[in-house]
């Protein structure tokens, strides 16, 4: 019985993403990402969240144009995720009773992709094309283990193309643009000529859903308790950049943040399924030894087994919930361009966001530019 009520005691210090990282999302979302960062750069969380703040504090450094703490933030998350892939005795112990919210948050497939994506912008908003392209190779080797799951994120795959092509490596650009091309007919894309020069917009619009807590139940005394992702029917945003009136040619790769997540979710169900079942196991043994001694107190074991089997929803809430890249080739000199950039043509009432951008582009340049929508840096 006492094994019972630690468990519940566990249970309800672990069952909830740590306070400060809440309260940060909540300043991110309504569009204070110096708030949010400052929050973010105080904030003392469990260690089973540790690799949740610095996911937050990456991105949210990022759209607050603080690139190098965005880096370092990533570089963090990076060593503790090698660090995750060896699983502890107690993080595997810890959850054997209550619920994978008591092990260590190691992250979705995708979003330990994502820290790779968000590096390489990074690196190349800073004009270090060379260290995007060490991000990329890295990107290639997380494709490499899981790119059935991961395939169709094709901004991640175009960025990837650009970063090599910015550090000069044409060679693993041409293979990656390759790829493009047979896996989603993109058009293959040449190095830019001397008297040419390009305009490319990362653009980060909405949020992502946070996954939900679903429950299947084997009988009175058990449940399988289980996380997802909800459907979503959100088409990418409409962006249109104009030179005076004329509406300029682009090319443009989007990924729906949501899709990748829940498909590396899903990939990862086997996983959860097993611990689920050797909980389950494990619960019956002890509640059924209780009863043994007191048949009360077996039943009281029971029941609090059954509610303490909760969910693990824990997620990269600060994600945005499409990515988009777009290209659009210049000539070199001063051009003022209007973005204009909304919802898709069936919502209601959208609202469409414009923005004045100033460009000085040399011959042969390439000139970066993130765009996190909704957000106030200021």
């Amino acid at each position: 019985m006492r094994t019972a009520l630690l468990c519940l005691m566990v249970l309800l210090q672990a069952c909830a993403t740590s306070g400060a990282l809440n309260v940060a999302r909540d300043q991110f979302r309504h569009g204070s990402a110096r708030e949010a960062l400052q929050t973010l750069s105080e904030a003392d969380v469990s260690r089973r969240d540790r690799l949740l703040l610095y996911l937050d504090r990456g991105l949210v450094a990022q759209a607050a144009g603080e690139f190098e703490t965005s880096i370092a933030a990533f570089d963090s998350a990076l060593r503790l995720v090698d660090e995750l892939d060896y699983v502890s005795l107690r993080d595997q112990s810890s959850a054997l009773l209550t619920s994978d919210w008591a092990t260590r948050y190691s992250g979705e497939y995708s979003e330990r992709l994502w820290i790779h994506t968000f590096q390489m912008l990074n690196f190349l908003l800073i004009d270090e094309p060379q260290g995007a392209a060490v991000e990329a190779r890295r990107a290639a080797a997380v494709y490499e283990e899981h790119g059935e799951v991961l395939k169709q994120d094709v901004f991640t795959r175009a960025l990837m193309a650009l970063s090599f092509a910015a550090a000069g490596q044409n060679d693993s650009a041409g293979v990656e643009y390759r790829r493009l091309e047979e896996d989603f007919g993109t058009s293959l894309q040449q190095p830019l000529a001397r008297d040419q020069s390009e305009l490319v917009l990362f653009v980060a619009s909405g949020f992502i859903e946070p996954k939900l807590p679903g429950d299947l139940f084997i009988d009175i005394n058990a449940r399988i308790s289980f996380p997802y992702y909800p459907e979503s029917y959100s088409s990418p945003p409409v962006i249109r950049i104009l030179d005076e009136s004329e509406s300029l040619p682009i090319i443009r790769s989007d990924t729906q943040l949501l899709r990748i997540s829940s498909d590396s979710l899903a990939e990862r169900g086997k996983r959860i399924a097993a611990r689920q079942a050797l909980r389950i196991a494990a619960k019956y043994s002890v509640s059924d030894a209780i009863a043994e001694q007191d048949a009360l107190a077996g039943n009281i074991a029971r029941l609090i087994f059954l509610a303490i089997e909760q969910a693990d929803t824990r997620s990269w809430e600060t994600l945005p919930a499409w990515l988009t890249l777009v290209r659009t080739q210049l000539p070199p000199g001063s051009h003022t361009l209007q973005l204009q950039v909304s919802g898709d043509e069936l919502t209601p009432g959208r609202v469409t966001q414009r923005r004045t951008l100033e460009l000085e582009l040399s011959p042969g340049e390439r000139h970066f530019k993130l765009i996190r929508l909704g957000i106030n840096v200021d």
